[in-house]
């Protein structure tokens, strides 16, 4: 996740186990940053749904896609900060290090 979180290329989802639909759920409905795949009878993805959900994030014309790209480069900007990592990584080990006293 991650890798995508971080990365400039538009985000499409095929979620196939408990924490991937979690995560594709947050990302798709509530930070609105990529489009999951529409599946079929049985669950499967095919290659007409795929296509579609690639055409539609790299629609430069489409709206809803131009503002999954803000939002996601927003995110990204974020994430991406030295001083939030730091600052995690610094509370981490200030709890390590009152746990082992």
């Amino acid at each position: 996740m991650w890798e995508f979180l971080l990365s400039d290329c538009q985000i499409v989802l095929i979620p196939e186990i408990g924490d991937q639909i979690l995560n594709t759920r947050l990302m798709v409905k509530e930070l609105k940053i990529g489009v999951e795949v529409e599946r079929g009878k049985n669950r499967e993805v095919s290659k007409e749904s795929l296509s579609e959900a690639i055409k539609f994030v790299m629609d430069k014309d489409n709206e809803t896609a131009n503002t999954m790209k803000r939002n996601h480069a927003k995110l990204k900007q974020i994430l991406s900060n030295r001083d939030l990592q730091e600052g995690y990584i610094n509370n981490f080990i200030q709890a390590l290090q009152d746990l082992v006293k």
